[in-house]
């Protein structure tokens, strides 16, 4: 690879990964800050009782008793975890770019771990949002609460995406394990 094709890639990458962890770290503070500091006169603003973290407002969330709050967070966590192990992977896969190991089978293992660990979040978040609200709703209302399933076109395209990432990673591993196969026949 050329020295600015190489230049172009690194910066590329740096990009994706700066945007990458401006997202997570993002994500992660809005589900971790109302929980670990509920005091904060920050949650009475505006713009905090319109946000949405995980189905809930950041506001009523500091209104929970510590207890309900842990498992809120908890009902939560696996998606988190997941989120993060899914960036982890990102950030190998664009290591792996960097040094030109473009279809390399650690660097297309990460594309697919990624994909598949983001599709994984994604489907885990869909199912902690229900719940989270599931259980603030059983807490805060004294009726019995019916039941709604919300998913949204973005949250769909971001399935199918991650499903697409996944199988293109499976071809090209594919692709490559044809290619040294015909190499050993020469």
């Amino acid at each position: 690879m050329t020295t600015v094709a190489s230049s172009q890639v690194r910066r590329l990458c740096w990009v994706v990964r700066a945007v990458g962890a401006s997202l997570l770290a993002v994500v992660l503070l809005s589900y971790l800050a109302p929980w670990a500091l509920p005091d904060l006169d920050l949650w009475s603003q505006h713009w905090a009782k319109m946000a949405r973290v995980g189905g809930l407002s950041p506001n009523a969330i500091v209104a929970l008793t510590p207890g309900e709050r842990f498992l809120l967070a908890a009902v939560a966590f696996p998606y988190l975890v997941c989120l993060v192990w899914a960036f982890r992977h990102l950030h190998e896969m664009l290591r792996g770019f960097e040094h030109a190991e473009f279809f390399g089978s650690a660097t297309v293992g990460h594309l697919r771990a990624f994909a598949g660990f983001l599709l994984l979040a994604k489907a885990l978040s869909l199912f902690a949002g229900h719940m989270r609200i599931g259980m603030y709703v059983g807490w805060t209302r004294p009726a019995p609460a019916t039941f709604a399933f919300n998913i949204s076109s973005d949250e769909l395209a971001l399935i199918v995406l991650c499903a697409l990432i996944f199988l293109i990673a499976h071809m090209m591993e594919e692709g490559r394990r044809l290619e040294e196969e015909n190499r050993s026949f020469l």
